[in-house]
């Protein structure tokens, strides 16, 4: 553990918050695409955060619980989620934007952050949750880290969790029926990854203190970018909605309520 801590250019003094953060390098692998050992991984990540944090660890042994064994089903059911015709993306920078060009403007102040502490997965965009929580575990700036939290992290979760609302659901699923014609059905619940997101939340609650209201960002939707995009696609509508700047860690400044969804 020390030897992780002085290779981060830590000091020793910082060792105790260090092993708090590092929890969410841990979380992080659980929302990358699954390999062989994913649910045994999730079962030991819930057994290693059960006495920290006892709200997250029973989430994620409900996840395991509900995961199917089959890794070819489970890793359908991901893409299922995640990818192909899913609930909703990973993408915190999507979820809070879509494709408006501001995203484009955090892409590229979090890789540039991920780079300098060395946690950038370049098989993820750099808004990806994997990358973000990474991000988190490492970051010196203690008012930053804070910012990127409460500002930007944490209202995307709460809205990724709401897309697993039945009523929203629901509407993704007669949008895919009408776009695509085809549906992949795996033969779990999508509801599963819920758990995961109240997880997560759960754990960023109980470190960040969060604010739940006067929140900076508008309720958006993963649906609404959906159709938005797809206007776009038709020609019917512009995708440069958003007037937000930012600082050079990716950051949003300024007038929060100038941006249209």
């Amino acid at each position: 553990m020390l030897k992780v801590v002085l290779d981060l250019g830590l000091e020793k003094s910082q060792l105790g918050e260090y092993s708090m953060r590092r929890d969410y390098e841990l979380l992080s692998k659980i929302f990358e695409y699954p390999r062989e050992d994913y649910r045994e991984y999730i079962k030991s990540v819930a057994q290693e955060l059960k006495e920290r944090y006892p709200n997250t660890s029973k989430e994620l042994e409900e996840l395991y619980s509900k995961l199917p064994d089959d890794i070819y089903k489970l890793q359908e059911l991901y893409t299922k989620s995640f990818e192909v015709q899913a609930i909703t993306s990973l993408e915190v920078g999507y979820v809070l934007y879509g494709d408006d060009y501001t995203r484009g403007e955090i892409l590229a102040n979090l890789s540039a952050e991920q780079k300098r502490v060395g946690t950038l997965n370049p098989q993820e965009l750099p808004d990806h949750l994997s990358n973000i929580l990474r991000l988190i575990a490492r970051m010196e700036d203690g008012e930053l880290l804070n910012d990127l939290v409460r500002l930007m992290v944490a209202p995307a979760v709460e809205n990724m969790m709401k897309e697993y609302t039945p009523s929203s659901m629901r509407q993704k699923e007669k949008f895919y029926k009408k776009k695509y014609k085809t549906l992949i059905v795996p033969s779990t619940p999508l509801g599963v990854y819920l758990h995961l997101f109240k997880a997560l939340y759960s754990m960023l609650d109980s470190d960040f203190e969060l604010i739940k209201e006067n929140r900076p960002f508008a309720d958006v939707s993963f649906f609404g970018f959906l159709k938005s995009e797809l206007e776009v696609e038709e020609g019917k509508k512009s995708s440069n909605s958003c007037s937000m700047q930012f600082n050079s860690c990716g950051m949003p400044i300024g007038n929060f309520g100038s941006c249209s969804v």
